[in-house]
């Protein structure tokens, strides 16, 4: 009997963590049926994170952190989204919490911008969300993938914090700034401009932890 519960036991941490491995997925569109070609910029977030600190690395002074969660509730999956206060560590004390269908096609206003600026051609964007046992990413898209510190050097799916995806040829601008993110040949650049003439183009490519961050960080396409 003493065997049994014990098994038991094993098998209930075993199914929890099993569950815990989820990542939420916003994949970028345009319309609101998400049907069109997927363009902007989303995200892929590990639900086993408890806390978040500043998804996408963007350019706030005083970012957020974040939670991602999931529940069944009557054969329906649903997704969350939980905003914290920067000051808030330890995410004890929700701001905001944002709730979706699996696979829906949701407005995406809720997502932290990653970059300064605004897109050009873009005025409204929606993501197709999805729970999945391991991260999508929007095809044709510059990806930038954040990782715990624990395993230094090594950069695998169960230590990812979050991705952000941008898609091959979007184009910010922030007053006479402008920024280009590019895909060729597998590498991610960025090509920078001033008042559109003084241009620099950046192989911004990263394999795990090259950059020397706190956390490991690659980036690629």
């Amino acid at each position: 009997m003493k065997i049994l519960f014990t098994l038991l036991i094993i098998l209930s941490t075993f199914i929890c963590l099993v569950k815990s491995q989820k990542f939420i997925n916003f994949i970028p569109y345009q319309d609101y049926e998400c049907t069109t070609y997927s363009y902007g910029f989303g995200y892929s977030i590990s639900t086993s994170q408890e806390c978040i600190y500043n998804l996408g690395n963007g350019p706030s002074t005083t970012p957020l952190s974040y939670s991602a969660s999931w529940e069944n509730i009557q054969n329906q999956t649903y997704l969350y989204l939980k905003t914290f206060n920067y000051t808030d560590t330890a995410c004890q004390n929700p701001l905001e919490q944002y709730s979706m269908q699996n696979n829906s096609c949701s407005p995406s206003i809720f997502l932290p911008t990653p970059f300064n600026g605004t897109i050009v051609g873009s005025e409204y964007q929606y993501s197709l969300v999805s729970l999945t046992d391991e991260p999508v990413y929007a095809p044709n898209s510059l990806i930038f993938s954040q990782y715990e510190q624990p395993d230094f050097n090594v950069c695998s799916n169960s230590d990812l914090l979050f991705s952000t995806t941008i898609s091959n040829g979007l184009k910010t601008i922030n007053g006479e700034y402008s920024t280009s993110y590019i895909c060729n040949n597998n590498n991610a650049y960025l090509y920078n401009c001033i008042d559109r003439v003084n241009c620099k183009l950046s192989n911004i490519t990263l394999s795990c932890n090259q950059a020397g961050n706190i956390n490991n960080q690659v980036n690629f396409c």
